[in-house]
């Protein structure tokens, strides 16, 4: 027999305490369960204060963040329209720009988000 063998043999020869579910534990059901709430009250608390003093300081900061550059964009937009009499400039046609590879969509040659101050007019580029 190896000497694993034999150490398992000896292991399981030595007798063991038996303990039972109501020794097992220093602490009851009960304090188990208060201790459980205590701590869900800590946690709930905790972010609680997360949400308050970070999340939506953090919002606010994006959300002004996101306004001056949209505020930038519009004066350059702007300044582009009053360089080129009223319109944008045409941008460069790439080739590979406003492709559709399966042809129309079912309403037509624009998407369903068209919008004429933004988005190039496809049925006027189909046409030429």
């Amino acid at each position: 027999m190896s000497m694993l063998a034999a150490r398992r043999a000896a292991l399981r020869a030595v007798p063991r305490a038996r303990t039972f579910a109501s020794t097992a534990g220093k602490t009851s059901y009960r304090e188990q369960q208060q201790a459980t709430i205590a701590h869900a009250a800590e946690t709930t608390e905790l972010w609680r204060k997360i949400s308050y003093f970070v999340c939506l300081p953090a919002i606010a900061v994006c959300t002004l963040w996101v306004r001056n550059v949209e505020n930038e964009h519009e004066e350059h937009q702007k300044h582009l329209m009053e360089e080129n009499g009223g319109k944008l400039p045409e941008p460069p046609a790439y080739e590979y720009l406003n492709r559709r590879a399966s042809g129309p969509f079912p309403w037509g040659m624009n998407t369903l988000f068209f919008n004429p101050k933004v988005n190039k007019d496809m049925s006027q580029a189909a046409e030429e």
